[in-house]
């Protein structure tokens, strides 16, 4: 019994991802001396100002100390700005020159995405999309397999 790593789709997604991930890391460390965490981060509080970096890592389910030291040089470099929410909580937003950045990333990253899909009709882009929010809606039931095993 052995996976066919041709057609196993957990298998066919990690490779994708990762291979996207890494070139898109290679790109952006030359371009722009940020990495992709840092670009999903700004793009993040680009879509959802004043939110904190738990709320994020829960949504992109990221590692939380990666985001914590993409956070940490995003405020450093003056693209995020910070406000304290109770205690032990911080909302960011990203500042104005955070958002330069961002709209010249983002142009890159449309493109990256247009050139993955090259070859895909605007209904079969749609599908896909689709195929993949109800793959995202299944996650609680995948984390559950093999937990009730005795």
């Amino acid at each position: 019994m052995k996976l066919d790593l041709e057609s196993y789709f957990p298998g066919l997604l990690l490779w994708l991802s990762n291979k996207v991930s890494s070139s898109a890391s290679s790109l952006y460390r030359e371009k722009f001396r940020i990495a992709v965490t840092d670009w999903r981060m700004l793009s993040y509080f680009m879509i959802y100002p004043w939110s904190t970096a738990s709320k994020a890592a829960e949504l992109m389910g990221l590692d939380k100390a990666a985001i914590s030291r993409s956070v940490a040089l995003l405020m450093t470099k003056g693209w995020l700005k910070c406000r304290p929410l109770g205690l032990r909580k911080i909302e960011y937003q990203v500042t104005p020159s955070g958002e330069k950045l961002h709209n010249a990333l983002f142009k890159l990253a449309i493109a990256r995405e247009k050139a993955l899909l090259e070859g895909f009709s605007e209904d079969e882009r749609k599908l896909l999309i689709s195929m993949m929010h109800r793959m995202l809606n299944n996650l609680k039931t995948v984390e559950k397999v093999g937990r009730d095993l005795t």
